[in-house]
C-alpha cells in the first residue's frame, strides 16, 4: 500500500485539505455531496490508518471489547494474537470476556461491555440469538453498546454485521467428498448442536455431500453435542464402540478432534489404519509425535488480525456498508 496523504485525497476530490480533515473528524459543516465524494475516495485509496488515528483521537475510550467462547481453545488463542497485534499498533486497550460457550455468560459479557463504554467489539457469539426474545435482546444490547461490532468465526444471521469467517459449509462438504473419493461410505460427524449457526452450516455441508454422492445419511453417525472436550470425548467413545461403526469421521473443531483421538487411542487404535479422520484446525502435537492427522488449516491468527483491522476501519467510517470477509482454509491431507 502506498503512503496516501490528506493532500492526495484533497487533490482527487478537488477540495481543500481542511475539508478532508473535517470529513475525517466527522465535522458537521461539510456539504453532504462533498462528504460522500471524499469518503468514497478515502475508502477507495484505503486511507483508513490515518483516518483511524484521527477518529480514535476524538474518543473518550480507547478500549476494545473481545468476546470469545473458549479461551483454552488454541484457535482462539491464535486469533487473540492477531487481534492484540493490531490493538497494540493502534495504541488501544482490550477487555477480554470468555463465555465458555454458555448463553448466559454471553449475555452478561455484552452487558458488561456496555458498562465499560468500549470503542468497538470483536465478538464470537456463544449462540445465534435466533428466537424472537433472544434477537430482541441482542439488538437492544448492540444499541446500548453504541460501538461497531465485528463478528469472528460465527455469524448472526438476522443482522447485517461486519464479520470475518471461514466457509464452514463448503469446507465440511469438501471434507466429506474427500472421504467418498477415498472409498468411504460410512462417514460420521462429531459436531456441536445444529441449533447454532456455525455447527449448522458444517452439518449442512456434511449432509449435502452425502446426498450428492447418492449416500443416504445415517442418523446413527450424527454425534451432536457441543465443542467442549468432555462431551466430544464421550461421543467418540460411543461411536467407536458401535457394532457397525463408521470408517471415517469428520471432527468439526480442534477440541472435537482431541476428544476423538483420546477415545481412539484408549482402544489402542490408530488413524488411518483403523479409522480415517479429517479435523477442523491443526493440532501441533500431531506433527511432533508423527501422527498422520488430516485437517483443515484455518489460520486463526490471520482471522483475528483481519477482524481487528475491519473493526478499526468501521470505527473510522461508521457509516460504511457492512462486509463479510472469508479467510482461505486449505486441506492438509496426509493419509485418508
Amino acid at each position: 500500500m502506498t503512503n496516501i496523504t490528506i493532500k492526495d485525497i484533497a487533490q482527487e476530490a478537488n477540495v481543500s485539505k481542511t475539508t478532508v480533515s473535517r470529513v475525517l473528524n466527522d465535522a458537521c459543516n461539510v456539504d453532504p455531496e462533498t462528504r460522500k465524494r471524499i469518503q468514497g475516495i478515502i475508502e477507495k485509496r484505503n486511507y483508513s490508518p490515518s483516518a483511524v488515528a484521527k477518529s480514535l483521537s476524538r474518543q473518550e475510550s480507547i478500549t476494545i471489547g473481545v468476546i470469545v467462547p473458549d479461551i483454552s481453545n488454541p484457535f482462539f488463542g491464535e486469533a487473540l494474537k492477531g487481534i492484540i497485534e493490531v490493538i497494540n499498533n493502534n495504541n488501544l486497550a482490550m477487555i477480554l470476556c470468555n463465555t465458555d460457550d454458555d448463553a448466559e455468560k454471553d449475555r452478561k459479557s455484552l452487558e458488561m461491555l456496555k458498562e465499560h463504554r468500549v470503542r468497538g467489539v470483536i465478538y464470537t457469539p456463544a449462540f445465534d440469538y435466533s428466537s424472537k426474545e433472544d434477537s430482541a435482546f441482542f439488538k437492544k444490547s448492540l444499541k446500548k453498546i453504541v460501538a461497531p461490532v465485528v463478528l469472528l468465526d460465527r455469524r448472526i444471521d438476522f443482522l447485517r454485521l461486519d464479520g470475518v469467517y471461514f466457509d464452514d459449509y463448503q469446507t465440511a462438504y469438501d471434507a466429506v467428498k474427500k472421504f467418498i473419493e477415498a472409498g468411504h461410505r460410512k462417514i460420521a460427524i462429531i459436531n456441536a448442536s445444529d441449533e447454532k449457526s456455525l455447527p449448522r452450516l458444517r452439518h449442512q455441508g456434511y449432509m449435502q455431500a452425502l446426498l450428492d454422492a447418492g449416500i443416504a445419511p445415517d442418523e446413527r453417525y450424527h454425534f451432536l453435542g457441543d465443542y467442549l472436550f468432555k462431551k466430544t470425548y464421550e461421543q467418540a467413545k460411543i461411536m467407536l464402540a458401535m457394532e457397525d461403526r463408521p470408517t471415517a469421521v469428520l471432527a468439526t473443531n480442534n477440541t472435537t478432534s482431541m476428544g476423538f483421538l483420546k477415545a481412539l487411542y484408549e482402544r489402542n487404535e490408530k488413524i488411518p489404519d483403523d479409522i480415517s479422520c479429517i479435523g477442523f484446525d491443526k493440532i501441533n502435537i500431531m506433527d511432533i509425535i508423527d501422527i498422520q492427522f488430516n485437517y483443515v488449516e484455518r489460520d486463526a491468527y490471520i482471522a483475528g488480525k483481519t477482524a481487528m483491522e475491519l473493526l478499526i476501519k468501521k470505527i473510522a467510517f461508521p457509516n460504511k456498508s457492512a462486509e463479510s470477509i472469508f479467510v482461505n482454509a486449505p486441506f492438509i491431507i496426509k493419509s485418508i
